[in-house]
């Protein structure tokens, strides 16, 4: 069976976008605030974790997704656009005739 029908295959995809967004924000989001208030460090230091955490997760979700798009494209050999001789080609007409 072809991986593009396979019904399973969709709560795989799912799963792990839940895996990828949900663990970078439990680790550091999370982990985080609670390492600041363990080690009673600064308060500010909160909003660094949280920027981390948010960062993290959209830096491996765009990178599941890319991943993503390579594996299920469309599959179409030929490219979408594809860009005739002529405008490749120039003419001019009244070049230097001498």
């Amino acid at each position: 069976m072809n991986n593009n029908k396979n019904p399973f295959s969709v709560y795989i995809i799912v799963s792990h976008l839940a895996f990828v967004v949900a663990v970078p924000l439990l680790l550091f989001i999370g982990g985080g605030t609670w390492l600041v208030d363990r080690m009673d460090w600064n308060g500010s230091l909160k909003i660094i974790f949280v920027l981390l955490g948010i960062t993290a997760m959209t830096v491996s979700l765009v990178s599941y997704l890319r991943q993503l798009i390579a594996q299920y494209g469309s599959g179409d050999k030929e490219p979408v656009f594809k860009p005739s001789n002529k405008e490749r080609d120039f003419f001019y007409e009244n070049e230097n005739k001498n």
